[in-house]
């Protein structure tokens, strides 16, 4: 993955702070609807992003969509390195990450 400016890691930061503050308030329910909304995805899919769950999630679940899947790329998930365009009108486009099932193989080089 290609170095961040001091300018990306700034925004990075700020962005990891807001997305980790709208998980904690966001009651458990909202969080488990969720990551069973990712999981199900998953079943059929072979990446997830924002973009593929926003719209199938209630407003409030779905503001904490991207908090919930970086979360879970700590066991579950992982990021591919590939980043999309978010299709929120309020992101104005920024990239967002795409991420996969964590396999055995992820597991072990891990290790």
């Amino acid at each position: 993955m290609p170095r961040l400016t001091l300018a990306e890691q700034v925004a990075a930061d700020a962005r990891d702070k807001t997305l980790a503050q709208l998980v904690r308030q966001a009651s458990d329910w909202d969080r488990q609807v969720v990551a069973q909304a990712v999981l199900i995805w998953m079943r059929d899919h072979n990446t997830v992003s924002a973009n593929d769950l926003r719209d199938q999630l209630p407003e409030v679940a779905g503001g904490v969509l991207p908090g919930v899947l970086r979360g879970m790329s700590h066991n579950y998930l992982i990021h591919t390195g590939d980043f999309v365009p978010s299709t929120a009108p309020a992101t104005k486009g920024h990239r967002i990450a795409v991420y996969r099932r964590r396999t055995t193989a992820d597991r072990k080089a891990a290790a």
